[in-house]
């Protein structure tokens, strides 16, 4: 009898541990999905409403752990709004750091200032289209809307910059993000991790180690290079093939001569035939327009990409 009711217990227990699970494998947590853990944001950023051929890091996604936390990427950008300049440095995990690269830039205009602060590089476009209808190339997000991107264009292909926004490159000029010649843009665009840090600040005592670097100007009235930025590597590019000329050898004048006289006696031409001396530095202070005698006076001039010189020799005459 007592055999027969050990073996009653024994059957009572087994189908309770049936019927709880207490002797059921338990499920194993499944690993999160790798698109959930590299999904970024994409919505507008604050210049544009949309955003085309997204471009990403794929090495270094799955290592972020999202804005606002430090990843280590060898490098750093440094904006100083007080003279709109970013500076790049190569930096060592003993904390010291090393500028390696200068660049003339666009932050926010009044009203629009460009927010302060420690940012960090996200995702990146190869277009973005702007609220006012305008294009930027080479995007990379560091702080929620507010981006690194070239200047922009009219339209989602080179050869279409607004003239008037590139020329006011080395001032403020933007809705907030940084805007960079396309050489610079596409410099931070390609070479920055995802991840690298962004200190924007004001400092008005030091624009940075390397001073505040020369920004290209674009002239409004050539139209064979017009709305192309210098930078620019597109094959496409009249850039590159730009020469400027300075002429002629020497200048006669009589005495009681003005500049006026002197200005209208050189040829300053690019290859195109267009006249460029209205862009020209003539440094005629050495020239006594009342004295007979020979003076050598300095031409510079510098237009987008292209740079000339020379010395030329000035005869006034009895």
């Amino acid at each position: 009898m007592k055999r027969i009711m050990l073996i009653f217990s024994c059957l009572i227990l087994s189908l309770v541990l049936l019927f709880t699970g207490c002797g059921s494998k338990k499920q194993e947590k499944q690993p999160e999905s790798a698109t959930a853990k590299t999904q970024v944001e994409t919505t507008a950023p604050a210049e544009s409403t949309t955003t085309e051929n997204t471009t990403k890091e794929t090495d270094t996604e799955e290592q972020w752990d999202g804005a606002g936390d430090a990843y280590f990427t060898g490098y750093s950008l440094w904006v100083n709004l007080a003279y709109c300049v970013v500076t790049a440095y190569e930096c060592y995990s003993d904390g010291t750091q090393y500028p390696i690269r200068a660049m003339a830039c666009s932050c926010g205009r009044a009203g629009q200032e460009t927010p302060e602060g420690v940012f960090y590089t996200s995702d990146k476009f190869d277009w973005g289209y702007m609220a006012d209808g305008s294009w930027a190339a080479y995007v990379t997000r560091f702080n929620g809307d507010i981006l690194f991107h070239s200047v922009p264009s009219w339209e989602p292909y080179p050869g279409n910059i607004e003239i008037g926004e590139y020329n006011k490159l080395g001032g403020p000029a933007s809705l907030g993000c940084i805007r960079l010649c396309v050489a610079d843009a596409s410099w931070i665009y390609y070479n920055m991790p995802w991840g690298t840090e962004v200190v924007v600040y004001t400092d008005y005592d030091n624009p940075g180690p390397w001073g505040i670097p020369g920004a290209y100007k674009v002239p409004d009235d050539i139209p064979q290079v017009c709305q192309w930025d210098p930078t620019d590597p597109d094959p496409g590019n009249p850039w590159p093939y730009y020469t400027i000329s300075i002429g002629p050898d020497y200048v006669t004048l009589p005495a009681g001569s003005y500049f006026e006289n002197l200005y209208n006696a050189l040829s300053i031409t690019d290859n195109y035939g267009n006249s460029v001396k209205h862009y020209a530095y003539i440094n005629t202070d050495v020239v006594d327009f009342n004295t007979p005698g020979s003076y050598d006076i300095y031409i510079s001039i510098y237009l987008g990409s292209t740079y000339a010189e020379r010395t030329m020799t000035v005869t006034i005459t009895e």
